[in-house]
C-alpha cells in the first residue's frame, strides 16, 4: 500500500474515532468507540437520536473539528460516515 493511501486511511480512521468519541461524550451515549459501526445510523432505528441531539452533534462538530455544518444539512448526514465525509472535506 502506498504511504500516501495509509495515511489518509488512518486520518479517516482518526477523524471516525474522534467523531464516535465527541457523540458520546457530548450525548451521554452508553456505548463505546468499539460499538459504534461507522455505518450506524444516527437517526431512527441506530442511535434513535433527536432533533435536540442534532443541535448538539453540530456544537460538537463546531467545537472539536472546528467546521460548521448548517442546521439545515444535519437531516442529510445519516450515519457516521456521512459526518466524517463533512468533516474532511471542510477540514
Amino acid at each position: 500500500m502506498k504511504p500516501d493511501l495509509r495515511e489518509k486511511i488512518e486520518q479517516r480512521k482518526d477523524v471516525l474515532s474522534s467523531i464516535k468519541e465527541e457523540l458520546i461524550d457530548r450525548l451521554q451515549l452508553e456505548y463505546s468507540v468499539d460499538d459504534i459501526d461507522d455505518d450506524t445510523f444516527l437517526f431512527g432505528g441506530g442511535l434513535s437520536l433527536d432533533s435536540i441531539d442534532a443541535m448538539d452533534i453540530i456544537i460538537g462538530l463546531q467545537s472539536r473539528f472546528g467546521v460548521l455544518l448548517p442546521d439545515g444539512e444535519i437531516a442529510s448526514m445519516r450515519t457516521i460516515n456521512t459526518l466524517a465525509d463533512f468533516v474532511q472535506a471542510e477540514s
